[in-house]
């Protein structure tokens, strides 16, 4: 029988994170996978079929894939690293809907204080040209300044060409 496809009825072995070795770690994911081989543990981690020789040659677990494809799975870590320990989640000082609440009322303070800076660089632009008063003009040119990234061209050129555009009389009103 080849070492590669043992059964995986045999209870696992709980070794601390820190002594996991590389085949442990692939037998633990066999179990979860309900994969036979390491090569199609490797296949189901997003990794070339060759990988479990690599990291057995080179003595390395693959944490980050591992813990990438264990969340996307919906499978505990603490079952997958610590099997064999009760772990205890800590205690805040505030509940989860109050973060949640916080950090979305923080990010909406975030997005009212860029529009009105934007509010700002825009006005002078909008007044030069005459066009303070059009909303739809006013909506474009926010929406320059938002989509502009000074990648190839500065906000502030940006905004002002788009401007003088908008201040130009089109050709069938000219007549």
């Amino acid at each position: 029988m080849d070492k590669e496809t043992s059964p995986t009825s045999q209870t696992p072995q709980y070794t601390p994170l820190d002594e996991l070795t590389v085949t442990e770690c692939f037998e633990r994911l066999k179990l979860v996978s309900q994969k036979g081989t390491y090569k199609d543990v490797s296949l189901w981690l997003g990794k070339k079929p060759n990988d479990y020789a690599n990291r057995k040659r080179s003595n390395r677990i693959p944490f980050a894939e591992i813990i990438r494809k264990l969340l996307q799975e919906r499978i505990s870590l603490n079952w997958f690293f610590a099997p064999g320990y009760t772990l205890h989640e800590p205690t805040y000082s505030y509940t989860q809907p109050d973060y949640v609440k916080s950090s979305v009322a923080e990010e909406e303070r975030k997005r009212r204080l860029e529009f009105l800076k934007a509010h700002r660089k825009i006005e002078p632009f909008l007044k030069a040209y005459n066009l303070e008063s059009d909303e739809q003009c006013l909506e474009v040119m926010l929406d320059v300044y938002f989509s502009t990234k000074d990648k190839w061209m500065e906000k502030s050129q940006a905004l002002e060409l788009v401007a003088k555009a908008l201040s130009l009389t089109p050709a069938s009103k000219r007549n």
